[in-house]
């Protein structure tokens, strides 16, 4: 008498973490795309380590230029020859980090988190989050022109991402911790919360729903709580509440806001072109930016580093008509060539210096044709920050909330929404352009914003879809087996096949095949058999049989439909990863149906 092989039945029902506890039940539920509750707890995490991390960063791109400068961020202070010799300084040390490194790895910033996002599930490598922090100082500090709030946008987003790898979070759940760390990034960089959980949604995840919102937010406030008590609660600048003087000035905005789009329109055209040369070599690419940087500065000098002095400045109305005209001219070449030759820096900081000082120069004219009547040059300078960052990133809602928090100023809200959406019909529509991060997506050959199914399928875990109601075989199995088999009601059976794709045969097959073999005994029509009855093979028996693939139980089910077309089976199963016999590893099974019906809800 041969041993009989054991067999594994899985019918539970489909509430899986119900039957798991501790961490495994945590990881089980976040698989949900309802999982609110243990996303709020993540959230709140890691808010706290990317606001730490943002911090330190900006502690590190601040605090040696204290040795050079006399004040923060006031590069005026220096010499001719140091504003030309600082950018190609920072150049060359930057060209040598970047030489030390895997072209794979120089990757960095709010391009490098939209592609890792939207085509590698959300996982962000550790090297190049540390070259980020490290190259994006030496940028900041060496005069590039240049926003921290993009290193601070990759290194909040790592943050996510890594706490999502170190307890093994379902691959759905690490989207949404992803973009809480660069809520939090942002709302830490700024101590602009609220810009940082629309910034969030609207530029990266691209979603607005209740269980994707309240997670962004809460990371959001322990970002920003981290800040405030680093640096105290004050508004990144202190302006007065200045306000609109007359309705009749609206054409006037119309047509400041009208240039702005224009030039956020060339700006993206410029990026457009020249990203692809960051494939090209580091040193030749800094060394062309640091000689443009610093040939400039020898005369504008405001254009190095983040220029959030001059913007206060400018918000102020402390600059005059040709001082403006100079620095837009002079920023905007500046900006162009370190972003597009691809200095490890960001673009929000030099859309609100850009803005700034375009709104300055229009309230300039302003007041210069009309007289005093009109608002300042610095209300104008206040609205045109709006509408540039709107229309250079496509975040109208973010860059407009920005512009709020940044200056503590309501007066701003009804004038900027006008010229926000005036700047962003101008850039997208006139000059046929999207957002600059989107652009550059595509000019590096990566694939941009993902379709409305891609990111509905991407928001679930493949654990909390799977078809739990299934058995675990050999090939051959005894008559009594099967029938007991049968008799726990399985849907679906595994059928293991040492060295060979494991195949899937309905539960319902096996049922008929047992109960025709059943009425042919009692017919008589079997012939009766000496000693063992032979075994059934799953393999022979009339009915239809899927070839199974193996799908790691942490994909989403956007990942369960691109390995069923990659690797042409027919239906997957869900792998632990425990090791062990494939009965220990199996979890449930997706077919094609699950992925189809989900979406079609």
């Amino acid at each position: 008498m041969s041993q009989r092989p054991r067999i594994s039945v899985k019918n539970k029902p489909p509430n899986w973490p119900l039957g798991e506890r501790g961490l495994e039940k945590l990881r089980l539920e976040l698989s949900s795309q309802d999982a609110l509750a243990p996303l709020l707890a993540m959230a709140l995490l890691i808010g706290f380590c990317a606001g730490a991390v943002t911090i330190g960063f900006r502690y590190l791109s601040e605090w040696p230029a204290e040795w050079f400068l006399t004040a923060p961020g006031h590069f005026e202070s220096l010499p001719p020859h140091w504003c030309f010799a600082l950018p190609l300084i920072g150049a060359l040390v930057l060209a040598g980090i970047y030489r030390l490194l895997e072209p794979n790895r120089r990757y960095v910033g709010v391009v490098h988190v939209l592609d890792r996002l939207h085509n590698h599930q959300g996982q962000m490598p550790g090297i190049n989050a540390l070259l980020q922090f490290f190259a994006g100082a030496v940028a900041l500090l060496s005069g590039h022109s240049v926003g921290r709030e993009g290193p601070a946008v990759h290194l909040g987003a790592t943050s996510g991402s890594w706490v999502s790898g170190r307890l093994k979070l379902p691959n759905n759940s690490v989207r949404s911790l992803l973009g809480c760390g660069v809520a939090a990034a942002i709302a830490a960089s700024f101590n602009t919360p609220l810009a940082g959980v629309v910034f969030a949604m609207e530029v990266v995840m691209m979603e607005y729903s209740v269980a994707g919102f309240l997670p962004v937010i809460l990371a959001a406030v322990a970002g920003s709580a981290v800040t405030r008590i680093t640096f105290g609660s004050q508004p990144a600048f202190n302006v007065p509440a200045i306000q609109l003087s007359s309705l009749a000035e609206l054409p006037l905005l119309f047509l400041c806001a009208l240039s702005i789009g224009l030039l956020a329109g060339l700006f993206i055209r410029a990026q457009r072109r020249l990203a692809p040369l960051q494939r090209k070599s580091p040193l030749l690419r800094f060394l062309a930016a640091g000689l443009v940087t610093g040939t400039l500065a020898i005369w504008v000098p405001e254009i190095l580093g983040t220029g959030y002095d001059t913007l206060e400045m400018a918000m102020l109305g402390k600059l005059g008509l040709g001082a403006l005209i100079a620095i837009v001219a002079a920023k905007l070449v500046a900006t162009a060539l370190a972003s597009g030759l691809g200095i490890p820096g960001g673009v929000i900081g030099p859309s609100l210096f850009l803005g700034a000082c375009m709104g300055g120069i229009a309230g300039g004219l302003t007041n210069f044709l009309l007289g005093d009547a009109t608002a300042s040059p610095g209300f104008y300078a206040m609205v045109g920050m709006a509408a540039m960052m709107a229309a250079l990133l496509n975040a109208p809602l973010a860059a407009l909330l920005a512009i709020l928090e940044l200056t503590y100023n309501p007066n701003v809200l009804f004038p900027g929404m006008m010229m926000i959406v005036v700047a962003c019909v101008v850039s997208r529509h006139l000059l046929g352009t999207e957002g600059i991060f989107q652009e550059t997506l595509r000019a590096l050959g990566k694939s941009g914003t993902p379709s409305w199914r891609q990111q509905m399928l991407s928001r679930v875990g493949v654990a909390s879809v799977m078809d739990r109601h299934f058995a675990v075989t050999p090939r051959e199995i005894v008559e009594e087996d099967a029938v007991r088999l049968i008799e726990q009601h399985p849907q679906w059976i595994v059928i293991d096949l040492p060295g060979e794709p494991t195949q899937l045969l309905r539960a319902a097959d096996l049922a008929s095949f047992m109960q025709r073999l059943a009425e042919a005994r009692e017919q008589g029509r079997e012939q009766k058999t000496i000693g063992e009855k032979p075994p059934v093979d799953l393999l022979k028996l009339p009915g239809e049989r899927l070839q199974l693939a193996p799908l790691n139980w942490r994909a989403t089910l956007l990942e369960a439909q691109q390995h069923l077309e990659s690797s042409g089976a027919d239906a997957l199963y869900v792998d632990r990863g425990r090791g062990g016999t494939l009965d220990r590893d199996v979890a449930g099974i997706i077919l094609p149906q699950h992925i189809d019906n989900f979406y079609r809800k």
